[in-house]
């Protein structure tokens, strides 16, 4: 009778005495007793079974790449090195989902600027992978400069990025990436070099690094020939050469460095050609594809894929496996930048914040399939330097090792 009266007045087992009040000490007893009894009974459940633990927030990782325009061919294949690096942690990390939002750039700094709001502004990223033209970073880093958002490149990146304390550059520098190619051709015996220059910002960056070298050893430039973006006719800038010694190039792309491959033969030219970001430009099928006119070329590479060592050629059977292609430099940026995110994820436990992940991936230092990978105080990463001569190998068309730069740093990080 009591326990339906407390269940019909209140419905959830929380009553006042006040209504038994009127009934004496010895009901009011029963009636306190019975509320306690009450009161634990409705308690218990809470602290015997817990609440469901809310499943862990995934982490949101931006990716700004190429997919159309000058460069589309470039896109896809710096994806497949993120993917494959996410799935090998199974896309996730200290117990958070990864969750991977890419954007097309179109080949256009604002459009790579307005992917940039997008993914910071409406998706809530604190992480963005990309993008690869060195326009595109200038467009970008006075936006990311206010922001908490770490931010890479993809292929080299200028020194100035490094003021913003926001980007990851890798494997080093414009100019650290390709000042070993201008060492090379002074000690190779040249004294005077021709360059092509692509007429934007990375391009600039990019001869600026063999000028550097070239010039550091002792050899003049003899003169430096600018060409635009997209060129489809690199005849009339050919024929402007002067005689040097050597003649050393920067396009952006596949397709434009194999223009001028094609042409330089063409035309005759038999001053020595030194072309730099082979690996990334000119990847083995494109080799195929242009036969002869590679074999003996010899420039710079940042990645080989045939490097004699157990990480390298246990990645490339993984990559071989998963995307059925031999991978180049292009796949191996990505993977080790996303690599080197996913080790600082690891080490803040899951803390995506810019505050504690910046600090974190400065620290990491891991083998690499490039070879040994770290990174200096201004976020600028520290890899080996290649020289290669394109040759065939047991019936493949290959970039082979001709000269290894251990560790190259932009000198103008040096102390």
């Amino acid at each position: 009778m009591i326990a339906e009266e407390i269940q019909g007045e209140c419905g959830m087992w929380i009553i006042s005495s006040s209504h038994f009040a009127k009934k004496g000490g010895f009901e009011m007893k029963k009636v306190r007793y019975l509320l306690c009894i009450i009161a634990l009974m409705t308690f218990l459940p809470f602290v015997a079974t817990p609440c469901p633990a809310r499943a862990a927030e995934p982490i949101k990782i931006g990716a700004i790449l190429d997919f159309t325009g000058p460069a589309a061919m470039l896109g896809p294949l710096f994806k497949d090195g993120i993917v494959m690096a996410l799935e090998e942690n199974k896309n996730q990390v200290a117990g958070r989902p990864i969750d991977l939002i890419a954007e097309d750039t179109a080949g256009d700094p604002a459009v790579s600027l307005e992917k940039a709001r997008k993914l910071v502004e409406r998706d809530k990223v604190n992480i963005i992978i990309g993008p690869l033209m060195g326009d595109a970073h200038f467009a970008i880093d006075p936006y990311v400069a206010t922001k908490k958002v770490l931010i890479t490149t993809l292929y080299c990146g200028d020194l100035s990025l490094t003021k913003s304390k926001r980007w990851l550059i890798y494997p080093t520098t414009l100019v650290g990436l390709t000042i070993p190619l201008g060492w090379y051709a002074y000690d190779a015996g040249y004294r005077t070099m021709d360059m092509i220059t692509s007429d934007y910002a990375g391009g600039h960056g990019f001869m600026r690094g063999v000028r550097m070298g070239f010039e550091q050893k002792g050899g003049k430039i003899t003169q430096e020939i600018l060409v635009p973006i997209g060129t489809a006719d690199f005849g009339p800038y050919l024929t402007t050469l002067k005689p040097a010694d050597s003649v050393s190039y920067f396009v952006p792309n596949t397709a434009e460095s194999s223009r001028v491959i094609v042409q330089y033969r063409e035309f005759g030219i038999k001053m020595p050609l030194l072309v730099t970001t082979l690996d990334g430009d000119i990847p083995e099928h494109v080799m195929k594809e242009l036969g002869d006119k590679v074999l003996g070329l010899r420039g710079q590479a940042a990645y080989i894929w045939q490097r004699d060592d157990p990480v390298n050629k246990k990645w490339v059977e993984a990559m071989q496996k998963r995307f059925g292609r031999m991978p180049g430099g292009i796949e191996n940026n990505s993977y080790c930048l996303t690599k080197t995110i996913l080790a600082g994820l690891k080490a803040t436990k899951g803390d995506d914040s810019y505050a504690k992940l910046w600090p974190q991936v400065l620290k990491v230092k891991m083998a690499s399939p490039q070879g040994p990978l770290s990174y200096s105080p201004e976020g600028v990463a520290i890899t080996d330097g290649y020289i290669v001569e394109g040759k065939i190998i047991n019936g493949r068309y290959v970039w082979d090792p001709v000269k290894v730069y251990p560790q190259v740093v932009d000198p103008r990080l040096k102390k």
